[in-house]
C-alpha cells in the first residue's frame, strides 16, 4: 500500500460557487499550501481516487484527504464512502463530509459509513470563513503531514 503525505487535498463538489469559495477560504484563511483538486461529482471522485476511467494511469499522488459533500450527481456522498471505504489501498484515506446538510441520520450514516469527520457550511459568510479555514488547520496538526504554510 502506498503511503500518504497528504499533499493533495482532493475536494469533491458539485455546486461551483461553493467549491471556488472553499477553495479560496482553504488557501487565503486556512493558509494551505498544498494542492486542491477539485471535482464535480462523486463518480468523478471514484475514478480519481482509484485511477480509473479518464484517471487510469495518472500519476499523481493519491489525496490525503477527501472534503466530500452528500448531495451531489451520479454517486451522492454516501455511495463515494462505501466505495473507498471497501477499498483496501485507499480505505485509510481520511474523508471529511463537508455539506450544507445538518440532519442527524446523515451525520449517522456518514460517521458508521467511515467518515472521520462530518462538518456543516454555516450560511454566514464570516462562519464559513471560520470554520473551513480552520478545517486545514485542524488536519495539519493531528495528521503526520504538512498540510499547512
Amino acid at each position: 500500500m502506498q503511503k500518504s503525505k497528504l499533499d493533495i487535498l482532493l475536494l469533491v463538489e458539485d455546486e461551483p460557487d461553493h467549491a471556488h469559495l472553499i477553495m479560496d477560504v482553504l488557501t487565503e484563511h486556512g493558509h494551505l499550501a498544498n494542492q486542491i483538486i477539485w471535482v464535480k461529482d462523486g463518480r468523478e471522485a471514484v475514478d480519481y481516487v482509484l485511477r480509473k476511467g479518464k484517471n487510469k494511469g495518472r500519476n499523481s499522488s493519491r489525496p490525503g484527504l477527501i472534503l466530500l459533500d452528500i448531495k451531489m450527481p451520479e454517486l451522492d456522498g454516501f455511495d463515494v464512502l462505501k466505495i473507498l471505504k471497501a477499498d483496501d489501498d485507499v480505505k485509510t484515506i481520511p474523508i471529511v463530509m463537508l455539506t450544507t446538510t445538518r440532519n442527524s441520520e446523515d451525520v449517522e450514516k456518514a460517521l458508521a459509513l467511515g467518515a472521520n469527520d462530518y462538518i456543516s457550511k454555516p450560511v454566514e459568510w464570516e462562519a464559513f470563513v471560520k470554520t473551513v479555514g480552520e478545517l486545514g488547520k485542524y488536519w495539519a496538526f493531528i495528521s503526520d503531514a504538512n498540510l499547512a504554510k
